[in-house]
């Protein structure tokens, strides 16, 4: 939506972060030999052609040999299931439901071991395996939800997504009343569409991933009052019986409700997100389709299931088996679809997509494998009752709330809880003891940079790559004496060292000229431009580089309704169509400067620009007249690409860009608004100053150096801060040890320690647990040495801290009390954990670098766990080879 000009001004700046990655991937056969193969292949899907079209010529471009004969099905289940049961099925498909696990041998060609693809792909225990051996690789992963219309929330004075189940369906009942939407679409008439309720009773209930599979099937009457499913299932009667869904749910239309909800004709569905594409594309009105998380709050915070796509699989009697594979590898590992419609890829190298909204409070989880036995306990259990696989049940909640079946919501579920209770044994009433738990996935947001083997091979590939920058757009990128400078500039020069190849900047003068350069092919790609309405259909982005706040600029001397209805500045060659404002004219400026000035002398009334650029200019030219109002919501800049761009390219981009810390982009930040390298004209401050006055020019100078002195000690502040724990990051305790130094504080210990089997701690507890772990260390590190240390997080769950004037054996006391306090269980919400430290330490007794100190603290704590952890050891730091002497 466009962004009105409102509100108070305030100075937000948030940077998103996020992927793992998996080294030594191989590469299968079918693409090393896949570009020499003549074939003609059959592909089936449930995705139209026109929406596959792209990746179809993008397959035939690297594969000319092999012919693709693509069949779409909009009722893919029932088709394709005829086929396979004719016998007369395509060569590549997705594995329809009705196809059991005992038939996969009989209709589909293995595909290769979980054992052998785990090292590449993920989310492989929700494909189609027979023992150890794949059938089914899933084509993608997404999360499950609510899909709405923002809009018609809005037109209801419905300000905030609902929390609550009862909120829900209070949203819904105003929706009824304030508009003329249908509030929720049951889609009934599609069939496959109601599974996702089957979804919601688990992690989105509970907020545990082991629930599902290995918690649910120990729980007596599951389905009464008060249960997980009764509440959910309860939610779909209660919309169905209080009108506030379509008025004939058997005649409902799953393709007419996607334009539906696009055009604000329905409030909402329940979909998983990999639908929010589709219906964003479905109309003019995408920008007002969003997704939320189940209406349900644990502790403050809210939960999404990761759940996987239809599977991939090739037909058994095929004879084009390695062109059949070729295809299944380049939609997976090459094509980029995932990238491109928001879900979650695969492969594990691949970055996951940026939340779905605002996702500050949500956890997303995939479900736990269940263990053997819990295994053998839902099959038996399921023989008279079976919502997973089959929408009878729920249609029948459906019908039962339209009047058409002579029974209650509390007789339905009284039926399924004794219908599944029948066929539990008597051994399932014995304590089945502690529950076997296996790993899941968890959405992570701490990554390192690894390439696939293709991404590397498409590296090795490139010479260069050209590298298009503003010149005015400072702090970000901007023109110095030396060449491309700001944040964007060290950005690149990370690609550069994570890439291994050289990078040519060009230097262009607007935004305009940059998306002709990509359109024209004179770039690779552009440092950072935001995602403007008038070319974002024409080029490609990557995930966000930098978020920022869009700021309207405005004499002081000027009222604000006032300055909206005069004259906007507006700089040659950008863009401003997305911002809605009723100026009378425009005056064009050669650049954000000029425009400042034309606002600062009255020649214009106001502009849109960026926070920072803003301040930069003010604070390097003193334009003390501005005021400045921040818009609706933040922008963001983008690396930017032409649309027939290798999708490779934005991949490993996107690699980058996730594993950078916030706490860098913020010190990148700083750093360049300290820059005085981009020049300012004395004839451009003569301009804004025409009446000169040597006392008025000394106060304004005092109060401009008071200010930043201010500011910049905030913003240092700022990015030399954990914001977790509230202590020193890496940066902090570096620049606080150095002070130590400067009073030659020794002798001092330095130690570096972590929490043991972290991971395992967060599957357990949760992310929200494993941060209070890190807060509990961070308490008790605090009360050790208080008044005579140094703590700091230095990141992950890795800490360090210095004490000083404190003799060999007080230290060793201290450290021994701290590992055997930090040696304990840790319970959050109704699980518990058990956690312990390790730590290496080292006597300091004159100064010595900190990065060699640092590396020697770091060998003695790899000793400790080398030695079993939950230890700790201290030695004497001495100069040598190794650094360390014991």
């Amino acid at each position: 939506m466009k962004r009105k000009l409102k509100g108070k001004i305030a100075i937000l700046m948030l940077f998103t972060l996020v992927i793992g990655m998996i080294k030594d991937i191989p590469v299968s056969a079918a693409q090393e030999s896949g570009t020499e193969i003549t074939a003609t292949i059959t592909v089936a899907s449930n995705i139209s052609k026109q929406d596959m079209q792209t990746y179809l010529d993008g397959f035939r471009k690297k594969y000319p040999g092999i012919q693709v004969e693509y069949q779409s099905h909009s009722d893919y289940e029932n088709e394709v299931g005829q086929q396979i049961a004719d016998n007369d099925y395509p060569d590549v498909l997705f594995v329809p439901g009705s196809i059991g696990a005992d038939q996969y041998d009989q209709y589909f060609e293995p595909l290769g071991s979980k054992e052998e693809l785990d090292k590449k792909y993920n989310y492989l225990e929700s494909g189609k395996m027979n023992g150890d051996t794949v059938y089914g690789i899933p084509s993608s992963a997404y999360v499950n939800g609510i899909l709405y219309n923002k809009e018609v929330f809005d037109k209801a004075g419905i300000s905030e997504t609902p929390k609550t189940i009862d909120d829900f369906l209070d949203d819904l009942r105003m929706i009824r009343q304030r508009t003329d939407a249908i509030p929720f679409y049951t889609n009934y008439a599609a069939d496959w569409t109601l599974k996702v309720w089957e979804e919601y009773p688990f992690i989105e209930m509970t907020g545990d991933p082991d629930y599902r599979e290995n918690g649910f099937v120990n729980e007596l009457d599951p389905f009464l009052e008060g249960t997980t499913h009764y509440q959910v299932y309860g939610l779909l009667y209660d919309i169905v019986k209080d009108g506030l869904c379509e008025d004939n749910p058997e005649e409902s239309n799953w393709d007419d409700s996607k334009v539906m909800l696009n055009e604000g004709k329905i409030g909402c569905m329940a979909i998983g997100s990999w639908a929010l594409k589709q219906v964003k594309d479905s109309g003019n009105n995408g920008d007002a389709v969003a997704y939320m998380p189940f209406p349900n709050e644990i502790d403050g915070k809210q939960y999404m299931t990761i759940s996987t796509d239809y599977c991939y699989a090739i037909n058994k009697n095929s004879q084009q088996k390695e062109a059949a594979r070729c295809y299944i590898d380049y939609m997976l590992d090459e094509s980029g679809y995932a990238l491109d419609h928001q879900v979650l890829s695969l492969v594990k190298t691949d970055p996951s997509p940026a939340a779905y909204g605002n996702m500050d409070n949500v956890v997303c989880l995939a479900n736990n494998e269940a263990s053997s036995e819990n295994y053998r306990k839902k099959q038996i259990l399921s023989t008279n009752l079976d919502l997973t696989n089959s929408t009878d049940e729920i249609k029948r909640v459906i019908e039962a709330a339209e009047g058409k079946r002579d029974e209650t919501f509390d007789d339905i579920a009284k039926d399924w809880n004794e219908r599944w209770e029948s066929s539990r044994t008597e051994d399932m009433l014995e304590d089945s003891g502690t529950k076997v738990s296996v790993l899941g996935s968890v959405l992570s947001e701490n990554y390192e940079v690894e390439f696939s083997e293709t991404e590397q091979e498409y590296l090795d590939s490139l010479k260069k790559i050209r590298v298009g920058y503003l010149n005015d757009m400072p702090p970000y990128q901007y023109q110095t004496e030396d060449g491309f400078g700001g944040v964007s500039k060290e950005l690149v020069d990370i690609l550069k060292t994570e890439f291994g190849v050289s990078i040519e900047e060009v230097g262009y003068d607007s935004t305009q000229q940059i998306v002709d350069a990509l359109k024209n092919g004179e770039i690779d790609m552009a440092a950072g431009i935001q995602k403007a309405s008038e070319y974002a259909q024409d080029l490609k982005f990557s995930t966000d580089c930098i978020e920022y706040m869009e700021v309207m600029v405005k004499s002081d001397a000027q009222d604000t309704d006032k300055a909206l209805t005069g004259t906007m500045a507006q700089t040659k060659g950008e863009y401003y169509s997305d911002f809605r404002t009723e100026a009378s004219k425009t005056l064009d400026t050669d650049s954000l400067l000029d425009s400042l000035y034309a606002i600062e002398n009255l020649k214009a009334d106001f502009t849109v620009a960026n926070y920072y650029s803003v301040y930069y200019y003010m604070q390097q030219n003193g334009l003390d007249h501005l005021s400045l109002i921040p818009v609706s919501q933040n922008g963001k800049l983008y690396f930017a690409y032409a649309k027939d761009v290798d999708t490779r390219l934005i991949s490993v981009c996107n690699k980058v860009l996730y594993s950078i810390p916030e706490e860098n982009k913020q010190i990148m930040l700083n750093n360049s608004l300290k820059s005085d390298q981009q020049k300012i004209t004395m004839k451009r401050f003569i301009e804004a100053n025409t009446i000169p006055c040597l006392l008025t020019i000394t106060i304004i100078f005092i109060i401009i150096v008071l200010g930043v002195i201010f500011i910049m000690r905030d913003r240092d502040k700022i990015a030399k801060t954990d914001a977790l724990t509230g202590m020193n990051n890496r940066y902090g305790i570096r620049d606080d040890i150095h002070r130590v130094y400067e009073k030659k504080l020794f002798p001092l210990a330095f130690a570096i320690l972590d929490i043991d089997n972290f991971k395992k701690i967060n599957d357990t507890l949760g992310h929200a647990g494993g941060d209070e772990a890190l807060k509990l260390l961070a308490s008790e590190l605090r009360k050790l040495f208080p008044g005579d240390s140094l703590e700091g997080r230095y990141g992950g769950d890795e800490f360090v801290f210095c004490v000083w004037g404190k003799e060999p054996d007080v230290v060793e006391q201290g450290l021994q009390t701290l590992v055997q306090s930090m040696n304990r269980d840790l319970s959050y919400g109704d699980a518990t954990a058990h956690i312990s430290i390790s730590l290496g330490a080292v006597l300091v007794r004159k100064a010595d670098t900190y990065e060699e100190i640092f590396k020697a603290a770091d060998r003695v704590l790899y000793e400790v766990k080398k030695n079993g952890k939950n230890g700790y050891q201290l030695k004497e730091f001495q100069k040598d080879e190794e650094g360390v002497l014991g």
